[in-house]
């Protein structure tokens, strides 16, 4: 295949799959509005020029398949044939070969389309002998179709068409991440420059010509990588039919923030979590209608996808209008899971309970079903949301309905820290777990247990020290009684300690340092093997000194604290 050849493929296999998405979307459309022209319009013009896009490259598989589609709508058009149950099933079915017909121009695997080109056929002849005459007796030439009922491209099939280059340029994502990892690279060079500055007393306004443009330039590298939401929302409203369709309900979709940008790679990353999010929501969160009109609620469920900037941050949600989550029957499967005691599982705030779904293996519905009741899911959208530096919360409301949101970074590029000494070394903390700094003497904290508690706004937070953490040698020594209260025990009153506030989970805790140098963005390195073992550092910066800064993991050093109290029992706040 031509340079010319391969350029073309590439460009129909763009618009290819750009139409298997918007015919899956208008066909769930049509299916809730048998009466949709609008959409029945659309369909017959998008599977035409599939059919004539495809025949111009030779791909005659697609061609015959997207044509016998055309025959189809066009019969529905003219209302040669009635809508049902049945014909949408025949349709999304040929919706689903063409696609994987489309798929298999890059991946070279066959794909066998005859029995859905089959059915298609003995459908439109079944209807043709309906209405006593054949299909070709019904169906006219396209250059002489009526414009009212047929795409105007239909009439003008035969026209010449005119080639508008595109404005979009299709790099592939591995070029914009070698790219940004360069740039990190000068980044670095830059800061390691105005740090050799300083040290030789040099005017600092030497160097701000560059540091301007390099920032410029970074931020312009990170807005190419920026890609609307949307661009994956549009995906669910076939996942949610199709779910609804097994579970034998009715639910709508709703999508808000289409406009809302963030990085492709978060993107990719939560793309299952947000499958598994939906799917759990119909299956697990949406009642049966007739359940539904018991309790005075519509017909119908709705379940609305949801973007959303906060500060420097995306928040995604998925809500639903459903049963919600009764946080007492969570409570006893806790206990009966024996993941907690029932002495503690009394003790536990409701925000503490919910986040016992996210348990490996737990499951709160009532039956196993194929989407939802088989215990895996919840554990993995936590660590995917996690990975990229969010975090996911749940708001429930019983017979109400359930929002479960993550919050996520917009770019993976920069990473807002704060920088904290201890001793003669530097770490950073995510800023966006960061919610204050206060200064703290060893009579502002209380040792309770087997744990230290000070007080943060008239409430008591649980707190350590870090370098009570980085002190043992393996993890298991923190399970040790009192290996939380070693730096308690041997600091003087006088001292003075900054403790950075921190939030996961809705679980506040104080996070002692000998003092907080500054707020800085960074660009994080993931740990290389075999030092991504090491459970409390997420990943690394490299400094403008050349020294390399780790970043402290919160989630981990959290999830590590209240592991410590459950096993003596204690429950704070």
């Amino acid at each position: 295949m031509s340079t010319k050849e391969s350029e073309y493929k590439d460009l129909f296999l763009i618009e290819a799959k750009d139409n298997i998405e918007q015919l899956n979307n208008l066909f769930v459309r049509l299916e809730k509005n048998h009466n949709d022209d609008r959409a029945i319009n659309e369909i017959f013009r998008i599977t035409h020029t599939l059919k004539g896009n495809s025949m111009g490259m030779g791909f005659d598989s697609i061609s015959e398949l997207s044509h016998l589609m055309e025959d189809v709508m066009l019969a529905i058009q003219q209302k040669k044939i009635e809508l049902d149950q049945d014909l949408f099933q025949l349709i999304f079915r040929a919706n689903d070969k063409l696609g994987a017909l489309i798929l298999a121009l890059e991946t070279g695997k066959r794909v066998s389309y005859l029995g859905i080109k089959t059915s298609l056929s003995l459908f439109l002849e079944k209807s043709a002998k309906t209405e006593s005459t054949t299909v070709a007796e019904q169906k006219l030439p396209h250059d002489q179709a009526s414009l009212d009922e047929v795409s105007v491209e239909a009439h003008e099939e035969n026209e010449e068409t005119d080639i508008n280059l595109s404005d979009v340029i299709q790099i592939p994502l591995k070029k914009m991440d070698e790219l940004m990892s360069e740039m990190g690279q000068i980044v670095i060079e830059r800061d390691r420059l105005i740090a050799l500055s300083q040290n030789k007393l040099l005017p600092s306004e030497e160097l701000e010509t560059l540091k301007r443009l390099t920032s410029d330039l970074q931020y312009s590298i990170m807005n190419v990588r920026m890609v609307k939401v949307g661009f994956l929302f549009n995906k669910f409203h076939r996942v949610v039919r199709d779910a609804a369709n097994v579970e034998g309900k009715n639910v709508n979709l709703e999508l808000k923030g289409t406009e809302v940008e963030i990085d492709r790679n978060i993107l990719k990353i939560i793309t299952d979590s947000l499958v598994h999010l939906i799917r759990n929501a119909v299956g697990h969160g949406i009642e049966k209608s007739e359940d539904r009109l018991k309790i005075g609620k519509q017909e119908t469920g709705l379940i609305t996808l949801n973007a959303q900037y906060s500060k420097d941050r995306v928040v995604i949600s998925v809500s639903d209008d459903g049963h919600g989550m009764n946080v007492e029957k969570l409570r006893e499967k806790i206990v009966k899971k024996e993941l907690v005691s029932k002495d503690i599982a009394n003790r536990l705030k409701e925000s503490e309970v919910i986040q016992y779904i996210f348990h490996a293996g737990f499951s709160n519905a009532e039956q196993i079903t194929t989407i939802s009741g088989r215990g895996v899911g919840m554990d993995v959208v936590k660590r995917a949301v996690e990975s990229v530096g969010g975090q996911v919360r749940v708001k429930t409301e019983l017979s109400k309905g359930s929002t479960i949101s993550m919050e996520l970074p917009a770019s993976l590029a920069l990473k807002g820290t704060l920088m904290v000494a201890l001793g003669e070394f530097e770490y950073a903390i995510g800023l966006s777990f960061s919610e204050a700094v206060v200064k703290v003497r060893k009579e502002d904290l209380t040792k309770l247990g087997h744990t230290l508690i000070a007080d943060f706004k008239r409430a008591a937070i649980t707190a350590v020290f870090l370098a009570d953490l980085f002190d043992a040698d393996r993890l298991d020594d923190l399970k040790q009684r009192g290996s939380l209260q070693k730096s308690f025990n041997t600091i003087t009153k006088d001292q003075i300690f900054d403790m950075v506030v921190v939030n996961y989970g809705d679980r506040k805790t104080g996070i002692i340092v000998d003092r907080v140098i500054q707020q800085k963005e960074m660009i994080e390195k993931p740990l290389e093997k075999p030092l991504n073992n090491i459970k409390l550092i997420s990943g690394t910066s490299i400094m403008g000194s050349g020294k390399v800064c780790p970043i402290i993991d919160i989630g981990f050093v959290i999830e590590l604290i209240y592991d410590h109290l459950r096993q003596y029992e204690e429950v704070i706040g």
